[in-house]
């Protein structure tokens, strides 16, 4: 009766394996042959999370085994062992004269906490918030007492304002307001198989500007293979469904994130008694290519990481032509663990750090 009991769970995992195969791979099929309007949005789902995976050049698809899994490659999540949890703060994109960690343009920030719940599964909640702060709004004084804000010179009384004709109103600043972007992941993953496991996310996405602002979800489908020992294969149809944000202004337009299909290779060596190193690469398709004409962009990165005494981490990948590195160093006290790690990220907007704070318990 056991062995009847084992057989018919192996096959059940396989249709499931099978099922969930066939849909992720019908999607990404769709995803090619589909063009989604306002394939930009939600852009700040791209950046990226933790300090960790960035230092690497973002080639974490196929690694994903922390508590950023939730992000790259929601079935990764399996691989924690216990608990886990893990934080990011960025300031991207410095002004130009600023120092070494001077403070940002763009604040980019993360938490998420991941539980393995016996006979169930792997679970876990992340929250992704994106924030430019500070940002005056300017009215106009009414000093002419006609009733009229931002009066001006108007010399050649064509009723436009040209350069050379000055306000009669005083500017000033009324107060200031945030651009603000935020995520909530709520993830789930299972191992099927002790080679194979899957997971998926739930993302509820909320959007603001000024006085507007924008409400949507969508979902995250995402599957992680070992064939052989070290080898890891990793696959994530991220916004599976096309996540769509209403936003509440007068005609109530609806944006839509197209699909993004990563695929990614990683393999991971060991060193007796100096250390261990993983090594990956990641290909990204799906997002549109403003500059070829509405064609489908695709973004190459890899990278590595050595842990050296499995105390201190030197990492080192680019994302595209964009170079990226870090470091990180781990602290342990039984089965509880601590790791600080910090990466820098270049940009063409300016480059970007992040500082992360993670640990296992």
């Amino acid at each position: 009766m056991e062995i009847d009991r084992v057989a018919y769970l192996n096959r059940k995992a396989r249709q499931i394996v099978f099922v969930f195969a066939v849909a992720l791979g019908l999607t990404a099929v769709s995803m090619l042959a589909l063009a989604e309007e306002g394939s930009h949005a939600a852009e700040f789902l791209s950046h990226g999370i933790g300090a960790r995976a960035l230092g690497m050049g973002s080639s974490f698809v196929s690694i994903a085994d922390d508590a950023t899994a939730a992000y790259w490659n929601p079935a990764g999540l399996v691989q924690i062992p216990r608990r886990a949890f893990a934080t990011m703060y960025s300031d991207s994109f410095g002004a130009v004269q600023g120092g070494f960690l001077s403070k940002g343009l763009v604040e980019y920030n993360f938490v998420s906490y991941v539980q393995q719940i016996e006979d169930i599964g792997s679970v876990g909640i992340s929250w992704i918030r994106l924030g430019v702060d500070d940002i005056p709004h300017t009215t106009f004084t009414d000093v002419n007492g006609n009733g009229r804000l931002g009066d001006f010179h108007d010399k050649d009384g064509d009723g436009i304002k040209d350069p050379g004709e000055l306000y009669i109103d005083r500017p000033e600043v009324a107060g200031y307001f945030s651009n603000v972007d935020n995520a909530l992941l709520i993830s789930y993953a299972r191992q099927v198989h002790p080679n194979f496991s899957i997971g998926g996310n739930l993302k509820l996405l909320r959007q603001s500007l000024f006085e507007n602002s924008g409400n949507g979800f969508g979902l995250d489908l995402g599957l992680m293979l070992k064939p052989l020992d070290g080898l890891h294969i990793g696959a994530m149809l991220a916004d599976a469904t096309g996540t769509q944000i209403r936003w509440n202004t007068a005609d109530k337009p609806i944006f839509t994130r197209e699909r993004r299909f990563r695929f990614g290779v990683s393999y991971r060596i060991s060193f007796p008694v100096i250390g261990k190193g993983t090594f990956g690469v990641d290909l990204e398709t799906g997002r549109k290519d403003l500059q070829t004409d509405g064609g489908t962009e695709r973004v190459f990165r890899f990278g590595g990481e050595y842990w050296l005494f499995d105390v201190v981490a030197l990492r080192i990948g680019a994302e595209g032509s964009k170079f990226a590195a870090g470091a990180g160093i781990g602290l342990r006290f039984g089965e509880t663990a601590l790791f600080a790690d910090y990466a820098f990220n270049a940009h063409d907007l300016g480059n970007s750090q992040r500082i992360s704070i993670s640990g296992l318990f």
